[in-house]
């Protein structure tokens, strides 16, 4: 009796070691999913050329005789949308507000994003009023001059909230790079159907041509419609790994 007590028991133990080892080779065998985030960050800033890719005489415009000279904008957020395995992604960037249009490193905020592939991309710049009435969501500057050679001071002022909005090409997050969408307000699709002829005709006010919802109207509601689809964009990769 004894002798089959110590068999049962020892089965018993056989069995539960066997088990034990089908368990661990098992868990061993399980491949691991790689996973992990890259930052996406945004720039906006004014851009030079024209409507046809080129710098044209006048340097900030695709109008004779006017060139921009300085810009800011006051970004309420950015609004990144895309799909990603067929499931629809809005995430919003937040904590950025008056921005140089004109600087060589404009300020910058960024979102996070699981890895993955994001398609039919989306970019938003929010471009809104604050508490500070000399703040507007965009304002531009620069000189005019007419067809009787006088140079005179330009000066548009939107006071109305507005939106940026660019489609780009997919992007693969790996985990590994990060990349900059970089949003370019190009500003000759700006004054897109305004003639120096038009800016010739413009009203004056204290020997300066102010576009705004109180002077020259017609010159203002043409550049506000213009706002929307003045945006191009790109991305810059960035490896985690080099900077």
């Amino acid at each position: 009796m004894k002798t089959i007590r110590t068999s049962i028991i020892a089965s018993i133990l056989l069995a539960v070691i066997s088990f034990s080892a089908c368990k661990k080779n098992g868990s061993s065998n399980t491949p691991v999913v790689a996973s992990g985030t890259s930052k996406l960050s945004f720039q906006l800033s004014a851009d030079a050329t024209d409507s046809t890719g080129t710098v044209p005489d006048s340097s900030k415009s695709s109008i004779t005789g006017l060139t921009w000279a300085a810009g800011t904008a006051n970004i309420g957020r950015f609004s990144f949308e895309a799909k990603r395995n067929g499931v629809s992604i809005d995430i919003d960037s937040h904590n950025l507000t008056n921005v140089d249009l004109f600087a060589l490193t404009p300020l910058v905020t960024y979102v996070t994003l699981d890895t993955g592939v994001y398609k039919e991309i989306r970019i938003k710049a929010y471009l809104q009023s604050s508490n500070n009435d000399s703040i507007p969501p965009l304002k531009l500057t620069g000189t005019f001059t007419n067809d009787s050679t006088k140079v005179t001071p330009i000066e548009f002022d939107l006071t109305e909230n507005s939106i940026v909005q660019v489609s780009a090409k997919n992007i693969d997050i790996n985990g590994t790079t990060d990349y900059t969408a970089l949003l370019d307000m190009q500003l000759g699709k700006v004054t897109k159907g305004i003639t120096a002829a038009d800016l010739n005709k413009a009203t004056l006010t204290d020997g300066k041509i102010i576009i705004s919802k109180k002077s020259n109207v017609f010159l203002y509601y043409k550049i506000r419609a213009n706002i929307s689809g003045c945006g191009r964009s790109f991305f810059r990769e960035h490896h985690k790994d080099r900077g």
